[in-house]
């Protein structure tokens, strides 16, 4: 897999990540809740309470996870290695790479990972 690269606070995912200010509802949607919990009892981090998985307009797989952790993720490579397995083994395609964006309790994204070619040449 190509090197990934961390941004926090900054973008330059472009159209890769959702639209507006680096935050998001501290809610994530039903489906949202119900993956998490699939992940979580297949061993992955207690601390997430929502995954979304979905492709934007460029055909970019963009996830967005909800985490009870306020400072986020020492290791978010390790962290978005481990998330990218278990959504493999669910049939979802992160051959061409993702744009991880991981939201604390309160909405703020705490991680903006990009390991889309593009931006990992």
């Amino acid at each position: 897999m190509a090197v990934a690269v961390l941004l926090t606070g900054c973008d330059i995912a472009g159209d890769a990540r959702l639209s507006g200010p680096p935050t998001t509802t501290a809610t994530p949607s039903r489906t949202g809740t119900e993956v998490a919990d699939r992940y979580r009892k297949s061993g992955g981090d207690a601390d997430v309470y929502g995954i979304h998985h979905a492709k934007n307009h460029k055909g970019v797989l963009v996830l967005s996870v909800w985490t009870h952790k306020k400072d986020g993720y020492e290791n978010v490579d390790d962290f978005a290695a481990k998330l990218a397995s278990f959504l493999k083994r669910h049939g979802v395609s992160v051959d061409q790479g993702y744009v991880l964006n991981v939201y604390g309790p309160d909405g703020v994204r705490l991680h903006n990972l990009d390991t889309t070619p593009e931006h990992n040449p």
